[in-house]
């Protein structure tokens, strides 16, 4: 017996949208753009060196894989460890928390392994939680800019931050809120430790994590090229 022509119709309408949301779960987060810099199991592709660029062996790094996630204890002969690749233009994601005033950082645009707070720029990451906000606080870009609010959440909870680099153009928002949106450009004369101006980074490097004392954890590292 033929079936009503409502019935075919909500049936069609029931498999559109089931298409609608299979297609939305499969194919949208591929088309964001982002591609995992850690997958969770290894540090395969990355390169824990000292700050003099000389690398370091995994069993003398402070850096290792527990339960998922980057962990850093703080010890080690290493400074920091080295993600794959180098990046000019893009937007980095990751994930974080803190034991205890633990200090670290995100290294960008560092144009070689030695001296990458001197020769790329820094993004703070430390155990502030409550601080006024200052050019050494969490989400600065270090000794250079301070953020329009600390964000930091307690020891011990992670934590968001999202940084994109567009050319000159800067962009730093953690936890959810921008605290920093700045034009390099404009700064054309040296300023903190740098002997050289802000205006002259170098546009593309390496990017990384540090390791600066105390107890770091990372995770959903990932990172969208720009074009």
């Amino acid at each position: 017996m033929p079936q009503p022509l409502g019935f075919i119709l909500r049936r069609l309408t029931g498999l559109l949208l089931a298409a609608i949301a299979l297609f939305v779960t499969v194919v949208a987060p591929a088309e964001e753009g982002f591609q995992p810099l850690f997958d969770g199991k290894s540090l395969e592709g990355w390169k824990p060196y000292s700050g003099r660029g000389r690398a370091v062996p995994p069993e003398e790094s402070a850096f290792s894989v527990q339960d998922g996630v980057i962990y850093c204890s703080g010890q080690g002969k290493d400074y920091w460890l080295i993600a794959p690749g180098t990046y000019g233009d893009c937007v980095l994601r990751l994930e974080y928390k803190v034991e205890g005033e633990a200090n670290s950082g995100v290294f960008l645009r560092a144009p070689e392994y030695a001296e990458p707070a001197f020769k790329g720029f820094e993004v703070q990451i430390i155990g502030d939680h409550g601080e006024p906000p200052s050019h050494h606080g969490c989400g600065s870009i270090y000794d250079v800019i301070g953020t329009m609010r600390n964000m930091s959440r307690p020891s011990g909870e992670w934590n968001s931050m999202e940084i994109t680099c567009r050319g000159s153009l800067v962009k730093i928002v953690h936890n959810g809120f921008k605290v920093i949106d700045v034009d390099l450009s404009e700064l054309t004369e040296p300023i903190g430790k740098f002997d050289f101006p802000y205006s002259k980074m170098p546009k593309e490097g390496y990017i990384g994590v540090q390791n600066h004392g105390g107890k770091v954890w990372f995770r959903n590292i990932e990172v969208k090229v720009l074009n």
